[in-house]
């Protein structure tokens, strides 16, 4: 029998694969975008897994390597930065970095306590400070950088007074230390957790950082009853519409789900939400997006905390590198070498 042809829609093909080494892929000449806009494509393309970062980051600064993910530590950026064969490709992300509050469980059922809490934690010290300025200032629940985001929403600054002040208009009583979980062996979400159980100690809230894997606070998430007081959350472009970001995590018919774990409700929230998700005028859904999102915040939902930066170190004979927010990826069909 004859073999049936095999349809391919990418513009490279996968061409040999081992998961301890990586795989190479060559140019699949017959894409249907064509190859016109590049005149010097790159023919194979040769993927390498490399557990060590420092492996990494010496191949790039020899030339061994032509490029890498930009999920590296700062002060790596930072020496990539500094070498003649490198060139760092930096752009805002739609990956925000939250703390989740559980808003159906006491104390954080308070607003005042949510607002003490948000206004507890020393952004600019974890984003410039700890961070080193790899991230951006991202204060609300949409994306900087993603259509039906409110303007001029500042959000909340790192002021223990003003803590002080929203906690004694509490209606409950903190008798209990509060669980701060984080992803075990993340070091960011480790620090961003010592930097709000810092900030929460200076206005007499007790916390307890509790470590789990992933898998372990997604199922959490799930139930009220089992989800964390707080935990530290990412929510990645999984489609560029803002209903992935605000929509599926503070409309109330989404309970249940990761995203949805603060346990928000809000009746004008979620009608606000709902009008957005029908409607096909995107003036008219952005400015729902708007209003709902200026609602969130001023509820302290969560802890709104930064958006992430994508750090594309390449070799700098590497042209035509464009970056997708969707995934994180550079589309190689535009690269070629200088």
């Amino acid at each position: 029998m004859a073999q049936q042809q095999r349809r391919r829609s990418g513009s490279y093909a996968l061409e040999r694969y081992d998961p301890a080494v990586g795989f190479t892929a060559v140019r699949f000449k017959d894409h249907f975008l064509g190859w016109g806009h590049n005149q010097s494509p790159i023919e194979r393309i040769d993927f390498r897994s490399v557990r060590e970062t420092t492996s990494v980051v010496l191949g790039l600064i020899k030339g061994d390597f032509h490029g890498t993910d930009g999920f590296l530590p700062a002060d790596q950026i930072d020496r990539l930065r500094k070498s003649e064969n490198v060139r760092i490709v930096e752009q805002e992300t739609m990956r925000i970095f939250t703390i989740q509050l559980n808003n159906q469980r006491a104390p954080m059922s308070d607003v005042h306590v949510r607002r003490a809490i948000s206004y507890a934690f020393d952004y600019d010290g974890f984003n410039n400070g700890v961070l080193k300025g790899t991230v951006v200032r991202n204060p609300v629940p949409l994306p900087n950088n993603m259509w039906g985001v409110p303007k001029g929403v500042k959000g909340y600054t790192y002021d223990i007074d003003q803590a002080k002040a929203e906690l004694a208009k509490a209606s409950v009583k903190i008798d209990r230390p509060l669980r701060l979980h984080i992803v075990a062996g993340n070091a960011q979400s480790e620090q961003a957790a010592t930097v709000m159980k810092a900030g929460l100690e200076k206005i007499g809230i007790t916390v307890q950082i509790v470590p789990e894997p992933w898998p372990t606070l997604t199922g959490r998430a799930q139930k009220v009853e089992t989800t964390p007081d707080m935990w530290t959350l990412w929510v990645s472009t999984l489609y560029a519409d803002p209903n992935n970001w605000i929509g599926e995590s503070y409309n109330s018919k989404y309970w249940g789900t990761w995203k949805s774990s603060s346990w928000y409700k809000n009746e004008r929230v979620d009608d606000l939400l709902e009008r957005a998700l029908r409607s096909r005028d995107q003036a008219e859904r952005a400015k729902a997006y708007e209003e709902a999102s200026k609602i969130v915040v001023d509820d302290a939902a969560s802890v709104f905390i930064y958006n992430t930066k994508e750090y594309g170190p390449f070799n700098k004979r590497v042209k035509g590198v464009r970056f997708c927010p969707v995934g994180s990826g550079q589309e190689v069909r535009w690269m070629s070498f200088e």
